[in-house]
């Protein structure tokens, strides 16, 4: 296997660690291993990795023999994979900004494929967004600073969740796999990260996702107060009394599904 060690590239190199890129190089094998342990691998025929770094990840990746597509950013790493991995057939290097890639031109080809990555955090949640807009891609396993994932994974009633929670819930299966402490990574960053898998069940709803952000847009106000800024009063009259709802009843206390169902009761027509 491919030995890559971050330290002393970074040392040898004198290669200066981008902290507007997010760069934060995972340098645990055991975490490495525990990582790459909970991924499931099986009925996926393509794998995309956003933000190899040295290639961590991809030195794992690569030996399932699936074909490997990986994005990297910065030209100094991409050119550095290049010549790590030269020898490795089945794996594609893209040198771009991933929010910039065209994720659906890039999968026409790809069948049943899934995304890994170690994201950068100042990205992580328009990637993600990206990931379920896509209709190519099934699932995502992801790093995120461990403030997201909880994030992610929140249920009602808890601070935080928000409107990004009912996104990612109603449209797919958020699962936490490992917690990865942040003196696994070199440089060391300052919070903790977590592993998670986001394995989707329904394609995304542009509407919906508006409809999030009206209802979210104050934690503050009621969800009848957040409504009025886009339906007028008997509308949302109608609503608590299908749904059996109180005046003072607030966003964060429903469900991804019972708001939902509020969203299809209200675009019925």
């Amino acid at each position: 296997m491919i030995q890559i060690d971050a330290k002393e590239y970074v040392k040898s190199k004198n290669f200066n660690p981008s902290k507007k890129m997010g760069q934060n190089f995972l340098v645990n094998e055991n975490i490495i291993t525990k990582i790459i342990e909970s991924i499931s691998f099986d009925n996926v025929d393509t794998i995309i990795e956003i933000g190899p770094g040295l290639g961590a990840l991809t030195k794992h990746l690569v030996n399932t023999n699936k074909p490997v597509i990986c994005i990297e950013l910065d030209k100094r790493l991409y050119s550095e994979l290049k010549v790590k991995f030269k020898e490795v057939k089945n794996l594609t290097l893209i040198n771009n900004d991933v929010l910039r890639e065209d994720f659906d031109l890039l999968t026409q080809n790809t069948g049943k494929t899934m995304i890994v990555s170690n994201l950068p955090y100042s990205i992580s949640s328009l990637v993600i967004v990206k990931f379920l807009k896509c209709k190519n891609i099934d699932s995502m396993y992801c790093m995120l600073q461990k403030e997201m994932a909880q994030r992610l994974i929140a249920k009602p009633r808890q601070k935080e969740y928000n409107s990004f929670s009912v996104l990612a819930q109603y449209q797919s299966s958020v699962k936490f796999l490992v917690d990865v402490n942040k003196n696994n990574f070199y440089p060391m960053p300052e919070v903790d990260s977590s592993f998670i898998s986001i394995s989707k069940n329904k394609q995304y709803e542009e509407q919906f996702d508006k409809f999030l952000k009206i209802i979210f847009s104050s934690k503050r106000k009621t969800l009848n107060n957040n409504l009025k800024a886009r339906f007028n009063s008997n509308e949302i009259n109608s609503i608590f009394e299908q749904f059996n709802l109180l005046p003072t009843i607030r966003s964060e206390e429903l469900n991804p599904q019972q708001i939902h169902d509020i969203f299809k009761f209200l675009n019925k027509g």
